[in-house]
């Protein structure tokens, strides 16, 4: 990836990281780094707040066609519960992208032990991102240990994308 640096200091990514204006926790993407081929630097990573038709997070000229949705666990909970027809509207507009992904600040052991302010059984839960998995396959899950993982994964995820398209650009 071609990165803009004028020194030995922090890289700052080629690309700019749209956050969607109804994000509640955004993530802010500090305290990255690059890989061993750039040295490891810290990578300054650009962001705006603008209004997404999809996702949470995507690339600046490319909302209509990658998104990254972010949920913590309990909107993960909530998305089977009361936010279910909202959550399955937005799944249906990822799915319209070329690519898309649901990024979870919980892995499948935390789904599967409950939520504490829940009362839903977490099978149901468990159940219902299998029947949406199959139903948007071109929706990837990503289920995340803690908030900084899912952090990370998003802004790889977005990464990968910009880095491809640039190189079908060129």
């Amino acid at each position: 990836m071609a990165m803009k640096t004028p020194n030995d200091g922090p890289l700052t990514v080629p690309f700019t990281v749209v956050i969607d204006t109804r994000e509640q926790r955004p993530f802010d993407f500090t305290g990255l780094t690059s890989d061993a081929r750039h040295g490891r630097r810290p990578l300054v990573v650009p962001t705006v707040v603008g209004t997404l038709g999809q996702g949470d997070y995507s690339l600046a000229g490319l909302g209509d066609v990658v998104a990254v949705e972010r949920k913590s666990h309990g909107d993960l909970v909530g998305t089977r519960s009361q936010g279910r027809d909202r959550f399955e509207r937005e799944l249906e507009r990822l799915a319209g992208l070329l690519w898309a992904a649901v990024v979870v600040e919980a892995d499948w052991a935390q789904v599967l032990a409950g939520h504490e302010r829940s009362h839903l059984n977490p099978k149901t839960v468990h159940r219902s991102v299998i029947a949406w998995q199959q139903r948007y396959p071109s929706i990837h899950w990503w289920f995340c240990t803690d908030r900084r993982l899912a952090e990370v994964t998003t802004f790889r995820i977005l990464e990968r994308w910009w880095t491809k398209h640039r190189e079908g650009a060129e």
